[in-house]
């Protein structure tokens, strides 16, 4: 039987649907703008935008925490730096893993998601990262709000800044998160290229403060980098190599939800090439650069104030300044809202649109992904470093390092990079619909890797979970990655051979 082509190759190792597919694709279930694959006119984004996108999303202020809460819990700050540098370091292999369905295919993470889990199943993974984006979100809100009502509190001597003020300030800013994210992909593009390197300059004013904070204290740079840890206080955290195994975790987690789904920015990319090094040159560095100003700013306050903080914004109450306040303020606005737009909206609100595209929109997504974050209490999850770091970003690294996995396994060992895009949107295709849309050795091999490096988390187990616990990402995702592969061997229905894929696709370049 002759295979219908369906998709055309425009460029070397980079695919789109033939306008013919597109149009007999119109009024499928499966298909909404929001989750259709670019054409080759919308792949725009060059090595500049993607590494501006991680600029931006790098430079906020729960940026700074990173470093400085582990300096908090007692670590002297080059320990701490490591252990920022390595944990993203390991997050990037899977990240640039998974871009390069993305950028090869168009598709967005939801879509490819598809793949993997099935058309039904790929919710459980969509609804998942999105629900943790709405976490980060309603922290950026939160930490942002606490500048909103600074600025405020600028023009009413009676306003409240750190307690009510600062509730209104959250609400405030997630409004606006939310109606710059309503522009679409054109707006963060925009936003990110324009913004991100005002945002650099703002970060040297905070080295600048940080550096003249110190010195008027009698504290010099090389003692910001180079002091010594707390020893006590590292053991009362569980001891140097537990806590440095699971603040790697940690540190991994800050960026595993981007490891899934980066397909929704990478498929803009014009070519691998530029989604690689856009990455590769700019997504370390910019954590590297963030680290080392919080490790400084949590050094001088633990030596001035006598409490390693971890949190920036604290800097604006320190300010005497009105004109200084109202600047440092709009800038810290401006920080989160790269980071927020890109990072914590498009993902849940394509989750959620996932779910019933023709009744969800991209739009809708963004109202529910508003709803639960005020439903998550972000000044309890940024209460504290500890409950920050491991109680929210441990359990978010538990949760999605296997989901990653299984994606990395099934993409490139099982289906070997070759897709079938017209299927993953016609209705009545059940190349990718498994057994009733679900593909249960997906979903069996997340619970069980979940399963197994979980219990720590709820104090089960005594020690030995709790260390498993402290390393569940990098467990969880070596689990997950095997037994999906094992399990997968017996299933041959959406896999595409090469003879297949040559007939389905028309070459154009």
């Amino acid at each position: 039987m002759d295979t219908k082509v369906t998709q055309v190759q425009f460029k070397e190792g980079l695919f789109e649907l033939s306008e013919e597919s597109l149009r007999e694709l119109q009024g499928s279930k499966y298909l909404n703008d929001d989750l259709r694959p670019t054409t080759s006119s919308e792949r725009t984004w060059t090595t500049y935008n993607v590494g501006m996108l991680w600029v931006g999303m790098v430079i906020c202020i729960t940026g700074f925490s990173f470093a400085a809460a582990l300096i908090a819990m007692g670590f002297s700050p080059l320990v701490a730096l490591l252990n920022v540098l390595i944990g993203n370091l390991i997050v990037l292999i899977p990240m640039q893993l998974n871009s390069h369905a993305g950028t090869r295919y168009g598709i967005p993470f939801p879509v490819f998601s598809r793949i993997t889990f099935g058309r039904v199943g790929s919710q459980v993974p969509s609804l998942v990262r999105a629900v943790v984006a709405c976490g980060w979100c309603s922290i950026q809100c939160w930490v942002a709000g606490a500048a909103v009502s600074a600025i405020i509190g600028v023009f009413s001597s009676s306003w409240d800044t750190e307690g009510t003020g600062r509730f209104i300030g959250f609400g405030i800013f997630l409004v606006i998160s939310l109606a710059l994210a309503w522009k679409g992909s054109e707006s963060i593009k925009w936003l990110e290229a324009i913004g991100s390197p005002v945002l650099l300059l703002t970060c040297l004013a905070l080295v600048v403060w940080v550096i003249t904070t110190g010195h008027a204290n009698g504290i010099t740079v090389g003692e910001m980098f180079f002091a010594p840890g707390n020893p006590e206080m590292v053991e009362e955290n569980g001891g140097a190599v537990f806590l440095f195994m699971a603040s790697i975790t940690s540190n991994i987690a800050v960026w595993a939800t981007l490891a899934l789904n980066i397909p929704d920015f990478s498929r803009y990319a014009k070519s691998q090439k530029d989604q690689f090094w856009g990455q590769m040159l700019f997504m370390p560095t910019s954590v590297i650069f963030m680290a080392a100003i919080g490790a400084m700013y949590a050094h001088v306050t633990l030596v001035v104030d006598g409490v390693a903080q971890y949190d920036p914004t604290a800097v604006l109450g320190q300010l005497n300044n009105k004109v200084v306040v109202i600047v440092m303020s709009l800038c810290t606005l401006v920080a989160t809202l790269t980071t927020n737009i890109a990072a914590n909206t498009v993902a849940p609100a394509n989750g959620f649109s996932n779910l019933a595209p023709n009744k969800i929109s991209f739009r809708g997504g963004l109202l529910i992904t508003a709803a639960l974050c005020i439903l998550y209490r972000p000044w309890w999850i940024y209460g504290s470093a500890g409950a920050f770091m491991f109680t929210f970003l441990g359990n978010c690294g538990t949760i999605l390092g296997p989901v990653a996995a299984i994606l990395v396994a099934d993409y490139f060992f099982v289906k070997k990079k070759r897709v079938d895009i017209y299927a993953l949107y016609e209705e009545g295709n059940d190349k990718y619909s498994y057994s009733n849309g679900w593909n249960w050795r997906a979903i069996v091999s997340w619970l069980v890797a979940c399963l197994v490096t979980m219990p720590g988390t709820f104090g089960l187990g005594g020690s030995a979970f709790a260390w498993i616990n402290a390393n569940s990402y990098i467990l969880g995702f070596v689990i997950a990655m095997c037994l999906y592969i094992v399990l997968m061997k017996s299933e041959t229905k959406s896999q595409v051979s090469e003879e297949e894929f040559k007939a389905m696709t028309r070459n154009d370049f």
